[in-house]
């Protein structure tokens, strides 16, 4: 067995490894285009604040990759794949494969041409640079109020940085949250960092001085200097190298199994298209996601038989102190739906604030759920696995849960959710 893995993210490295795990005499080779091993994208705006440094965020060094007898080759960049005769092209070689792995990411997305001192954050070098630039700074424009952005902004002002931050939307975290829900996390981030919804980026300036203008909803013109400016608009998958496995020309698309319409030919990860829990095809941008998918092609390049389910989209961050969480699509207001804001722990242990938010179909079966405050995460992974295997408000509601007054109370709030949600079905 011949198995050969283009792209070492944590696709891609998952991916080798549990090829390994299934198959210990398969012939593994990566190639990847850029000069690290594996490492946490999730984690790279912990580079920028200083809390990590850029090794620590490494997950699978070079000597880990050779001790399990895996052929690692960075700033190795796949030019084309041969489909028909099973060969990946390099700028040195010719690799013949008997199963392939695409695991080429995604590329930012920038809604003008960039200028200057314009930065994105897709790589570790990426982090290295933006971190040395705000060493020498005073202020900086965000573009983008999605995950990236906002995870971003908050490094920066952990480290001095005026920000400012511009959306197209009307709020932030709309791809990750409802807008509803969007209001209470901005209304609790509060005067953190200088936010600006609706408006349109029109032009990044380069001068000693960077400029960006945009445009409200109004039509009426803003300009911001600054000394360098982050675009944090979303991601583009990297599907150009796999010609027709993209029915659209954007991302690949792949089945339960992360097989492509060609055989022995698999994709993870951010290059790819998946269905979610109802039926609609959407492009994934999660590591956790990315991470699945590479065990369940790995094992099935070398012989295995793994599939994945539906995708939930279990997706939470910690912004300025705040814990966000959500699972499932978005904008089900047309479903049943409970919402309660109440504490983590029972009143008289003086808990903290938490929301959860909960939708449901008309037969009870659970699909989504959205939570803001302390244990968000913990909660949603709940609802996740609820998603998953087809629970009903009433089958989470008979769930046992533990209690302690230090710990936990008698009835969580994702509980009185579900119970408001429920008395529309009657």
């Amino acid at each position: 067995m011949n198995l050969v893995i283009v792209g070492c993210g944590a696709a891609g490295a998952t991916a080798a490894q549990f090829a390994r795990k299934n198959d210990r005499k398969a012939e593994i080779k990566i190639f990847e285009k850029g000069k690290y091993p594996e490492y946490s994208k999730c984690a790279l705006p912990l580079v920028i604040s200083g809390e990590l440094s850029p090794e620590s965020v490494i997950e699978f060094d070079e000597e880990w990759f050779e001790k399990s007898n895996i052929e690692l080759h960075l700033n190795t960049e796949v030019s084309s794949i041969d489909f028909d005769r099973r060969v990946v092209t390099t700028p040195d070689s010719e690799e013949k494969y008997d199963s392939l792995i695409i695991a080429t990411g995604a590329s930012p997305f920038s809604p003008v041409k960039p200028g200057g001192r314009t930065y994105f954050l897709r790589s570790l070098d990426d982090a290295v640079a933006i971190r040395k630039e705000a060493e020498r700074s005073r202020k900086a424009v965000v573009v983008g109020a999605g995950l990236i952005g906002l995870e971003v902004a908050e490094a920066l002002v952990k480290i001095g940085i005026d920000v400012t931050v511009l959306e197209f939307m009307p709020d932030l975290l709309l791809t990750m949250v409802d807008r509803d829900v969007a209001r209470i996390v901005r209304e609790r981030i509060g005067n953190d960092v200088e936010m600006l919804f609706g408006h349109r980026v029109t032009e990044i300036k380069e001068g000693e001085r960077m400029e960006v203008a945009a445009v409200d909803g109004e039509g009426r013109e803003v300009t911001i200097k600054c000394d360098f400016v982050i675009v944090a608009a979303g991601n583009r998958a990297n599907a150009g190298i796999a010609g027709n496995l993209s029915s659209d020309g954007r991302a690949i698309d792949v089945n339960e199994r992360c097989e492509t319409s060609v055989e022995n030919v698999y994709a993870v990860g951010d290059c790819t298209r998946y269905r979610d829990i109802l039926g609609n095809d959407i492009q994934v941008g999660l590591g956790s996601v990315a991470v699945r998918q590479g065990i369940v092609a790995g094992t099935n390049a070398v012989g295995g038989n793994r599939t994945m389910p539906p995708l939930v989209n279990a997706r939470t961050t910690k912004i300025f102190g705040i814990e966000i969480a959500a699972a499932g699509p978005l904008n089900m207001e047309h479903m049943l739906t409970g919402k309660f804001n109440g504490s983590t722990l029972p009143e008289y242990m003086g808990g903290e604030e938490i929301f959860i938010k909960v939708h449901a179909d008309k037969k009870g079966r659970i699909l989504g759920a959205q939570a803001v405050g302390p244990g968000a995460a913990q909660r949603i992974d709940r609802f996740s696995l609820a998603i998953n295997t087809g629970l009903t408000l009433e089958q989470f509601m008979d769930a046992e849960t533990s209690y302690a007054p230090v710990v936990a109370p008698v009835i969580d709030a994702s509980y009185i959710a579900c119970e408001i949600a429920g008395r529309r079905i009657r």
